[in-house]
C-alpha cells in the first residue's frame, strides 16, 4: 500500500510546464470500515471502486478517445505512479487512523465513507471541517443508525445499504467536482486543465451511466458541450 502521508509531502510534477496532472484537482476519497480498511483484505471490492472512480485511467479504448491529448502522450508509468497516490481511495481500519489522515491532508478535498458504527464517532469530528466535500454511511441496517445520524441530517450527503447504490453515487458527485474545477480553470483562461477536468468529469459520468444512473445522459450531454467550448476557445487563442 503507498504511504498514506505521501499527498501531503507532494508529488514531482510530471512535466516542467503546466501539465501536472496530479495537480490539476484536490480531492481523494477516504474511506474508514473495520474490515475493508484492512490491508489485502476485500481486494476486489477495492479494485472495483477505485477503478471506477480513479480519473487518471481509462478503463477502455472509448474512456481513451475521451481524454486529453495530452493526457493520452503521458509516461504511463508516471500515470499510475499518480494513480496510487492522487484522486483514489484511502482506507484505514479505525478512526483514529483515517482522522490523523483527514487532519494531515487539509489542503484536499475529502469525499469520506464508513460504516455506521465508525461514522457515529468520526462524522462529529469532521462535519465542521470545510474540506469535507461529502459524507457517506454505508451500512447493513439503516434503521440502526437513524438516531445518531439524524442529529447530522444536513451533513450526511447519503446512506446506503448497497455497494452499487454507494459506487454510483460517489462517482456521480466526483464527477460533479472535478466539473467544478473544470469551470475554475476555464474561468482562469487555463484551456489545458480545464479541458483535462472536464474530460475526467465525463469519464467518471460514462461509468455511472453503466452502474445504472439514469440521469447520467443529461449530464454527459452537458460535459461535452463544455469540452467543444474550450477547444473552441483553444482553437482561436493558437490562431491569433
Amino acid at each position: 500500500m503507498v504511504d498514506d502521508l505521501n499527498l501531503s509531502d507532494g508529488l514531482t510534477p510530471c512535466n516542467t510546464d503546466d501539465r501536472d496532472f496530479g495537480r490539476f484537482s484536490d480531492h481523494v476519497t477516504v474511506w474508514i470500515d473495520k474490515y475493508i480498511g484492512v490491508e489485502n483484505d476485500y481486494g476486489e471490492f477495492k479494485t472495483k471502486f477505485n477503478d471506477n472512480i480513479q480519473v487518471l485511467q481509462s478503463n477502455n479504448p472509448t474512456e481513451n478517445e475521451i481524454d486529453e491529448d495530452t493526457m493520452l502522450c503521458a509516461d504511463p508509468e508516471m500515470l499510475k505512479k499518480l494513480s496510487d497516490e492522487v484522486y483514489c481511495l484511502k482506507y484505514f481500519s479505525t478512526p483514529e487512523k483515517g482522522l490523523e489522515y483527514i487532519l494531515q491532508n487539509s489542503q484536499k478535498k475529502i469525499f469520506f465513507i464508513s460504516s455506521g458504527t465508525i461514522g457515529k464517532i468520526v462524522v462529529p469530528e469532521i462535519v465542521k471541517l470545510s474540506q469535507i466535500q461529502g459524507i457517506y454511511i454505508f451500512c447493513g441496517n439503516i434503521s440502526h443508525h437513524t438516531e445518531w445520524a439524524g442529529d447530522y441530517v444536513e451533513n450526511i450527503t447519503a446512506i446506503l445499504e448497497h455497494q452499487d447504490n454507494l459506487l454510483e453515487r460517489l462517482t456521480r458527485d466526483i464527477a460533479s467536482y472535478v466539473e467544478e474545477k473544470g469551470d475554475e480553470y476555464k474561468t482562469m483562461g487555463e484551456s489545458l486543465k480545464a479541458r483535462n477536468c472536464y474530460a475526467w468529469a465525463m469519464k467518471l459520468l460514462v461509468r455511472g451511466r453503466n452502474l445504472g444512473d439514469t440521469g447520467a445522459n443529461r449530464l454527459i450531454d452537458k460535459i461535452q458541450t463544455k469540452i467543444e467550448s474550450v477547444q473552441t476557445s483553444a482553437a482561436c487563442e493558437s490562431s491569433n
